[in-house]
């Protein structure tokens, strides 16, 4: 077994691995013996067959067929094809970004004419990485340890980890870009060394803050805790380039008269030439941009020749730069920090070597805590190879077990416990939390968009135990838990991840007690058990990616407070009435629901809190029509009467007669026969006229219900 260490990146990738001969970690070249691969993928059309082309080729070869070459490919990473990013994506870009078969949410792109998920292109530059570096270590190459942003959400996370396996990986962990950083620049650290460092990480599409404690002990084994991190997985060097893009346009349609702002062609080559020219400012005064040929329109061909001066360029950037300086107070302010708490600065990425960029950090915090001793391009890299080459397994959970099993084990060897929690284990010690809170869209109150946290934000992973909370069923026979992460209160405005759908074998009353249980593994990536309170019926599950979204509420008609008010009054004294007349036939749990109901409606009315009138009505309707077993089918039986012709008012008022004949004698199985038998004539009555349907409560499509006692919270 090799283990590899991957920074698998939006511009550029890079491999390191343990050197036996220099017993150290280093950054491995690919076949063309550069340390970094161009993270592209090509199809080259010759004499009528595809070459699929990775890296370099892919790149050479893109200037013949852009729209055949797909770059930044991380970027559309577990993303949904409606999501805002992916439209710009599509602006941008200069191959084809398609929606996925049937009802496939996520982003695909469109390569030799067939539609493909974003794993399946990383994949491909996985494999010829990986191919690479079995060739330069001389041995095959089995695991990896694969760095991605720390804001990467759980649908990434689990993208990332499906492009690996489906390059025949076994993924020992994946760790976040600033932690692997951190890292490295911690490996060389003398012993007893401690500190706190801020990774500041742009990389060509993402941006990343972590600030880590880091200590080495006396025996020369690295901890490293992560304490907050934050970032933008839509900011990085590839918005300067394109900020230098919009900037030839500009100069096109102005000294030219010609708008290529939709020619695929064009935009691949001008974003080409912003990259150089990128790079030139940072050490001349002013460039020249030229491209020969830039353009074929109706008008003829047309080339750009166009200056630009570093003052320009850093005017156009300033609100790029000032974003990300946001984002770096934001997080030292969110734990309680200031420049001052902050030992050492780690610039990591292309984007870092902007010149306004790092003049903006030193400003900040000061040029004497900027470490420059590790290279920008390839830290994150060697630090994912030293954790590729000092982790070795995964620790049992179990605390009276804590034995090392193969990353590849679902459970332990000794014990038998799951592993789905375990910890990575081995001479470099990580600790790591979350950014943002993990949960579920449910119904609470009137509302129906509401996020519940399972798993707050900052929580250690892997979690020593599922976090779990209880819900309510608003189906009988479904259950619907669409999984999100973010901060939001509200569910749509977070990030939906997935969703786990539970059919369920035999059906259940509605507002069965539900638990949902969320586990993180060691690699952030979620897992969902539901299981029905009191039953054996349970599933446990990843989020489903591949489903359709959960759509956000429509916006309801507003109604009157007074009116909603009138008609919580109303349903309240018919509930005392349908207690008194029905009482007998009531069990006594479904009493005092009943009765706990009337008291918050009535504390409601008296408080005029207008935002609970209908979900208490609502939840008192439902009682009546639903929750009090042969009571709810009498109240039901005298809907069913009202305005029926004589001979259905006497059919049901015999049967109702029937069922409570054979309740007052005890007989439980009569009573079962003749309810039935009630259930079967009130359902024709429906059927043969048109009754008002039952009062109930509105279809949520299975999706749960916060429960009473948490509704007002």
């Amino acid at each position: 077994m090799k283990a590899i260490g991957i920074d698998l990146g939006t511009t550029n990738s890079a491999v390191a691995a343990h050197d036996p001969h220099r017993d150290d970690i280093a950054v491995l070249t690919n076949s063309k013996g550069d340390r970094l691969t161009p993270s592209v993928v090509g199809l080259a059309r010759r004499d009528g067959k595809d070459q699929t082309l990775v890296g370099e080729d892919a790149l050479r070869w893109a200037v013949r067929q852009p729209r055949e070459t797909v770059v930044s490919v991380k970027r559309l990473m577990g993303r949904d094809f409606a999501d805002r990013s992916v439209a710009q994506a599509r602006e941008r870009l200069s191959y084809e970004i398609v929606s996925g078969p049937d009802d496939d949410p996520r982003a695909h792109v469109l390569l030799g004419g067939r539609s493909r998920t974003p794993s399946e292109i990383s994949s491909v530059i996985l494999d010829k990485l990986v191919r690479d570096a079995a060739r330069t270590l001389g041995e095959q190459v089995t695991h990896a340890v694969i760095t991605v942003p720390a804001y990467f959400r759980d649908a990434q996370r689990a993208a990332t980890r499906e492009a690996a396996e489906r390059a025949g990986l076994v993924v020992k962990k994946i760790i976040d870009e600033p932690t692997a950083a951190a890292v490295a620049f911690g490996l060389h650290k003398p012993g007893g060394a401690r500190s706190r460092v801020l990774v500041y990480d742009l990389g060509g599409g993402t941006f990343d803050i972590s600030v880590l404690n880091t200590v080495k002990d006396a025996e020369g084994n690295s901890q490293f805790q992560v304490l907050r991190s934050a970032g933008d997985i839509w900011l990085g060097g590839d918005d300067f380039d394109l900020a230098i893009v919009e900037r030839i346009i500009a100069w096109m349609r102005d000294e030219r008269g010609v708008d290529p702002s939709r020619d695929k062609e064009f935009l691949f080559q001008a974003k080409k030439a912003a990259e150089a020219a990128k790079r030139e400012l940072n050490e001349l005064s002013e460039t020249y941009i030229v491209i020969p040929a830039a353009y074929h329109g109706p008008e003829g061909i047309v080339d750009v020749e166009m200056a630009l001066t570093r003052e320009e360029f850093q005017r156009m950037i300033a609100p790029l730069v000032t974003r990300t300086m946001d984002l770096v107070k934001e997080t030292l302010t969110g734990y309680e920090l200031t420049p001052d708490d902050i030992s050492d600065v780690l610039l990591v990425g292309g984007g870092t070597l902007t010149r306004p960029v790092y003049e903006a950090v030193e400003a900040y915090f000061g040029g004497d805590k900027v470490r420059r001793n590790i290279n920008p391009m390839e830290c994150v890299a060697y630090g994912a190879g030293v954790l590729a080459e000092t982790l070795n397994g995964v620790e049992c959970p179990a605390p009276q077990c804590l034995k090392a099993n193969e990353y590849t084990a679902e459970a332990c060897a000794d014990c038998g416990q799951s592993l789905v929690n375990a910890r990575p284990v081995g001479s470099t010690g990580l600790f790591e939390s979350t950014p943002m809170a993990m949960g579920i869209a449910a119904v609470k109150g009137a509302r129906r968009d509401v996020f519940v946290p399972i798993i707050p934000a900052g929580s250690p992973f892997p979690l020593p135990e599922p976090r779990t909370r209880t819900f309510h069923a608003t189906d009988s026979r479904l259950i619907r838990v669409p999984v999100y992460e973010g901060d939001s209160h509200v569910a749509s405005e977070n990030d939906e991840q997935g969703v786990v759908e539970f059919e369920l074998p035999q059906e259940i009353e509605i507002n069965r007690h539900v638990d949902v249980s969320f586990n993180y593994s060691a690699d952030r990536i979620i897992t969902v058990r539901v299981s029905v309170r009191g039953t054996d019926m349970a599933l446990e599950a990843t989020p489903r990616r591949d489903k359709p979204r959960t759509p956000p509420p429509e916006t309801e008609r507003e109604v009157d407070s007074a009116v909603l008010r009138e008609e919580l009054g109303l349903a309240e004294r018919e509930a005392q009435h349908f207690l008194k007349r029905y009482g007998p036939y009531i069990e006594h749990t479904q009493e005092l629901k009943v009765r706990r109901d009337i008291t918050q409606a009535q504390r409601a009315v008296e408080m005029g809190d207008s935002g609970e009138y209908q979900r208490l009505t609502e939840l008192l309707l439902d009682d009546m029509y639903h929750q009090c077993g042969l009571a709810s089918q009498f109240r039901q039986a005298e809907l069913a009467s009202d305005g029926a012709p004589l001979e259905t008012v006497k059919a049901i008022s015999e049967a109702v007669e029937q069922v409570k004949s054979a309740h007052r004698n005890g007989n439980r199985i009569q009573t079962a026969e003749q309810a039935k038998n009630l259930r079967s004539m009130i359902a024709v009555a429906y059927s043969e006229r048109a009754v008002p349907s039952l009062p109930s409560k509105r279809d949520y499509d299975g999706i749960l219900q916060v429960p009473d006692d948490m509704a007002g919270g």
